[in-house]
């Protein structure tokens, strides 16, 4: 049975459109393009050595992937909700013409325009394939994808003088100004400033990690940076666009749905991963159903979709540019969608995954400082650099984990990072087992602040400002002996948190009060104001003894990995 055989969309089956069913609305053209891209770009190339993603690939921040895959197919598309003008075009395609246009010149101009930019191998195979047919006609889209998969640039789909989709450029160069985009990103963020060098130098990685994030990549290669970018341009033009992105080495299909004119487009991933022993024991239905492309090796086709999050610098945790809002397991062959599980964002699996890390038992692979591709963590180094790298792609999830969830992930750490019997080993590789010590330290902070942020929040728990206030000064009360010692960064935060608690007028107006209130509901309220500026004012006094001393070299519990822990 052929994959996707007995899918059907809006009324119409997949086959009905591959036989040449017109297609004139976006939608049923972004299911179209779905099914077409994941039969072509990840099931045609199947087979038992194929390389699976693993599911944390999916998982915000996403990570620079190292191997290249050249046997793999690749693509990238813009699709437009309007009809091509080809001078009027913000970049660079060939034109291809419909019969309509130019009979049968056309076809031959077509196949002009698009055998240069094959390998030579693949042009006497093109030639006898499509010699009398219309290139453009998207019911033949699917035999090109044997060819357009392996052309460099992007494919370009719009309306016809009739409005039906078709296939009308090939070889498209998205444009790409990185320079002016990255520097006005940042500058809107508060994280740059004119004329200040070293503080560009020090955080142009985040600007540029957080603007990519936003349209589901990492810092990659130049195809997924550019289909970012034109994204981007294209939601400023309020263009009602598609663009989709497989790379050879994240194996992964991108989708960038611009058609609703939002600020972002959504955010779609699609990939093959086998599902874990565990989960699939949990869901035999899915092997009985028939949702497995590989029965032996529990291949699913992975649909994960994200929502983007607008920047905000006092968040405690502040580089979430997406966050996971859906996932999908698909049929391979009718299509169906199965949301009945969570393997992104399970704890059980998470915790379990950090057991193995801390073990030596952990086969998969992560990025460490994006420079080196981690496959083991058999020796203590590799072990050490795997959980940093775990640690830094893993905080803003650990950070607002459940008390007990997160208690267990630090017991599980210090586990291995404070057991006597590994400090021969630590000795060796201090500085990396104080870099780990120092990523937890920090993600224990951030998470010890999350009920002052929820605080903070108006759209946060449903209490009152007065019931806001008292359980935040009743927070800086409990904590008042650890905040000093915070990281400056994160200590500057519980700082705002503070003050976005107090921006409500009524509070603003009485802290002006020189005298307390006369009645006994608004004097309760008054000493809580002025007991928790009092006490803020003597953290922060604190904090800047504590800082200074620390920069001269005290050591101090933030800085002591026994204390910190």
């Amino acid at each position: 049975m052929e994959y996707f055989s007995e899918v059907q969309i809006a009324g119409t089956t997949l086959a009905a459109f591959k036989q040449g069913a017109a297609i004139r609305d976006r939608y049923v053209l972004k299911d179209f393009l779905e099914y077409v891209h994941i039969q072509q770009g990840l099931l045609a190339p199947y087979d038992s050595s194929y390389p699976l993603v693993e599911p944390r690939e999916l998982l915000p921040s996403f990570e620079k992937n190292f191997a290249e895959y050249h046997h793999l197919p690749s693509f990238s598309l813009v699709a437009f909700n309007r009809p091509l003008s080809y001078q009027e075009e913000i970049f660079q395609f060939d034109l291809l013409h419909t019969l309509e246009e130019g009979g049968k010149k056309a076809i031959r101009e077509n196949l002009d325009r698009i055998i240069p930019h094959l390998d030579r191998d693949l042009r006497p195979g093109f030639k006898q394939l499509f010699a009398a047919k219309d290139l453009t006609d998207l019911s033949h889209y699917q035999e090109l994808g044997e060819f357009l998969f392996h052309m460099d640039r992007a494919q370009v789909i719009a309306r016809d003088d009739r409005g039906d989709f078709r296939l009308l450029g090939v070889y498209a160069s998205f444009p790409s100004d990185l320079d002016t985009e990255l520097k006005t990103f940042g500058r809107s963020l508060g994280k740059f400033k004119r004329l200040d060098s070293p503080t560009y130098e020090r955080e142009r990685y985040f600007v540029y990690q957080f603007l990519m994030e936003l349209y589901g990549f990492p810092i990659a290669a130049e195809r997924r940076t550019s289909a970012a970018l034109f994204a981007r341009k294209l939601s400023r033009l309020k263009e009602q666009y598609l663009i989709k992105v497989l790379g050879q080495s994240d194996r992964t299909i991108t989708s960038l749905s611009g058609f609703d004119q939002k600020k972002y487009p959504m955010v779609e991933k699609t990939a093959l991963i086998s599902l874990p022993k565990a989960l699939a024991e949990a869901l035999p239905h899915l092997g009985d159903q028939g949702f497995y492309v590989d029965p032996e090796r529990r291949v699913a086709i992975l649909k994960v979709t994200y929502q983007q999050h607008k920047y905000n610098r006092f968040n405690v945790l502040e580089d979430r540019a997406l966050a996971v809002v859906k996932q999908e397991i698909i049929h391979p062959y009718h299509g169906g969608r199965d949301t009945s599980f969570n393997i992104l964002k399970d704890t059980k699996r998470f915790l379990k995954e950090l057991t193995d890390i801390v073990r030596g038992e952990h086969s998969g692979t992560i990025s460490y400082r994006r420079s080196e591709l981690l496959a083991s963590t058999k020796t203590h180094e590799e072990r050490l650099k795997f959980l940093s790298a775990w640690l830094t792609k893993n905080q803003r999830r650990l950070g607002t984990y459940s008390q007990e969830s997160f208690e267990a992930a630090k017991k599980m750490l210090n586990s291995y990072l404070l057991n006597r019997e590994h400090r021969e080993a630590f000795a060796k590789h201090a500085e990396l087992h104080r870099e780990v010590v120092q990523h937890l330290a920090y993600v224990s902070q951030a998470h010890k602040l999350q009920p002052l942020e929820k605080l903070s929040q108006r759209d946060g728990p449903p209490i009152g400002p007065t019931r806001r206030l008292e359980e935040a000064l009743a927070f800086l009360e409990a904590k008042k002996d650890e905040l000093p010692y915070f990281y400056p960064d994160l200590f500057d935060k519980c700082v705002n948190l503070w003050d976005q608690i107090l921006a409500y007028p009524y509070f603003k107006e009485m802290l002006t009060w020189p005298e307390p209130p006369a009645t006994p509901f608004r004097r309760r309220v008054w000493d809580m104001l002025i007991k928790g500026q009092k006490l803020m004012q003597e953290l922060m006094e604190q904090h800047l003894q504590i800082h200074r001393e620390a920069q001269r070299g005290t050591p101090f519990p933030v800085l002591a990995p026994k204390k910190q822990l």
